[in-house]
Formats: structure tokens, sequence, C-alpha cells
């Protein structure tokens, strides 16, 4: 029980960083950086220093939640040995695939603002409308898992 507990909060602690993080650099760093003489410096420095803290986050997610994953589908399977009527866990599986497909659009955008290569350079000069995005498909989740958490 510990176990799951540190590992739900380990998940939702580097959800709340990142889509905070994204929050705060859209709501605040990015309204100082356009007042500034070089915003695209100071934009493009933030960014790199932000990535350490969306890269930890992506892995911790990622890991956290496979465990998690992994150890629904477990207690589902024995749920549905003891009596496979109750246990029907359609809806739950329709709400969860809708859920990992907005995390991998968050992926992909946490990647396209902060991952360093050229081709991602679009991205991270003009970020405001993929921060608004991120932070909007992050609500999302946070709504969607909150609604799993009471099928569940």
């Amino acid at each position: 029980m510990f176990l799951k507990t540190l590992i739900q909060w380990i998940h939702v602690g580097s959800v709340v960083l990142m889509i905070g993080g994204f929050f705060f650099f859209r709501v605040v760093l990015l309204p100082i950086a356009n007042r500034s003489a070089e915003p695209a410096a100071l934009i493009s420095s933030a960014l790199r220093r932000f990535s350490s803290v969306v890269w930890t986050a992506l892995l911790t997610i990622l890991i956290s939640g496979l465990y998690n994953f992994i150890t629904f589908f477990r207690a589902a399977r024995a749920d549905a040995a003891i009596d496979p009527v109750v246990s029907d866990y359609s809806l739950y599986i329709f709400v969860l695939g809708i859920k990992l497909f907005i995390v991998f659009l968050i992926f992909t955008l946490a990647i396209a603002l902060t991952f360093p290569y050229p081709v991602f350079g679009v991205y991270q000069k003009k970020p405001a409308p993929w921060l608004n995005l991120t932070i909007i498909f992050g609500l999302i989740v946070i709504f969607l898992s909150a609604y799993l958490r009471r099928l569940g």
C-alpha cells in the first residue's frame, strides 16, 4: 500500500510540477521577457534551464504511469476472474485511452518546446500558443485523472 501511494504521489507531483512550470512560463515569464531588451535571448535561456525540469518530470510521469497502468490492469483482471459482469471496465478504458492520447500530445509539445534542436526553433521562438495548448491539455488530463479515480 505504501509503494502504491508513493508512486501515485510521484506521478501526480510530476504532472503538477510540469504543467505548473508551463503555466508559470506562459503567464509570468513570457510577459516579462517581452518587455525586456532581448526577449528571444531570455526566453531561450529560460527554456534551456526549464528543460531539465520538464525532462525529469516526463521520465517520472512515464515510469510511474506505467506502474499505475500495470497495477490497475492486474487488479481489473483479478476482479473480472471473480465476477465478469460486475467488472465492466469499458468506460474506464475508453477514458483512459483519451487521457493517454492527450498525454502523448503534451509529451510531444514538451519536447518541441524544450529540446535544443534546430527543427524545433519554430516552436521555441514563439512559444505562447504552444504553451497555451500544453496548459489546456494538462488541465484536461488532470480532470480526466480525477474522473478515472472516481470510476476505478
